[in-house]
């Protein structure tokens, strides 16, 4: 990944996806080797249900050097719900020198100021929404996008 970068993707949550399965993971990392993860960002989302917002849960790990972002927070996912046959949106990551955005459609819904070291750089990229058995608890990815700012 370049070191300043806008990543985005649409995601659609199938009609009558269950409150409370599992969301989707996207995970950004630094890896020092296949699976060791020395730092991180994760982006969950879950829609709402009837009509309500959906939640989006981001927590980075970037512990070195100290004073970037460290933890868990939650946020509205403003527009992603349940109730539609096709609910989708558009999730955009930016990322420029120490800050971090993220935005559901056009709403930002995060921002860090000193969230990242502004020479990180990331290797690699994952998807993952494994524990949903429901026959509507699906997801669907497309558009997946990386450009360099």
């Amino acid at each position: 990944m370049p070191q300043n970068f806008t990543l985005s993707y649409d995601l659609v949550a199938a009609q009558n996806f269950t409150w409370g399965a599992k969301g989707l993971t996207m995970q950004l990392t630094k890896e020092t080797s296949a699976g060791n993860a020395e730092s991180f960002l994760k982006l969950k989302l879950r829609p709402g249900y009837d009509g309500k917002d959906g939640e989006a849960t981001l927590e980075t790990n970037f512990p070195f050097p100290p004073g970037y972002s460290n933890g868990t927070k939650w946020y509205v996912a403003t527009g992603f719900f349940n109730n539609k046959k096709n609910n989708r949106i558009t999730v955009t990551i930016k990322k420029k020198d120490e800050t971090l955005q993220v935005f559901i459609d056009k709403n930002k819904i995060a921002e860090y100021e000193k969230a990242i070291p502004a020479a990180h750089l990331f290797n690699a990229l994952s998807f993952d929404c494994s524990g949903n058995s429901a026959e509507n608890d699906k997801f669907y990815i497309s558009n997946i996008k990386i450009v360099k700012d």
